[in-house]
């Protein structure tokens, strides 16, 4: 799965950092039939995760009314600079990764 990542470093005192990732994924509800009448197979992102140094600070759980190729924006705490660290798994367990060094500016 391909995927876009962009930070937008926090800055001092509030330690905020905006994340935006845009997920290249089909996002499949199940309830699409092909042209042969078959039920299209559901496949959806199901869990995301955001880890700085280490440390779980973010977890997503998402269904199928997510549109296709999924955009996500949130914030995270980041106390200091760190490598950001985004996983996720759909329902075909296919898995994806980004990450990205944050840097705190004043």
């Amino acid at each position: 799965m391909h995927s876009r990542l962009q930070i937008i470093p926090a800055k001092l005192p509030s330690h905020m950092t905006t994340v935006r990732l845009l997920i290249r994924h089909p996002m499949e509800t199940g309830f699409r039939f092909d042209v042969n009448g078959s039920a299209v197979t559901k496949n959806v992102i199901h869990t995301l995760t955001a880890h700085f140094e280490g440390k779980q600070v973010f977890k997503a759980t998402l269904g199928s009314g997510i549109s296709a190729d999924p955009f996500l924006e949130f914030q995270v705490r980041t106390p200091q600079s760190g490598e950001l660290v985004l996983q996720w798994q759909d329902d075909a367990g296919q898995t994806g990764e980004a990450k990205a060094r944050i840097s705190l500016t004043n």
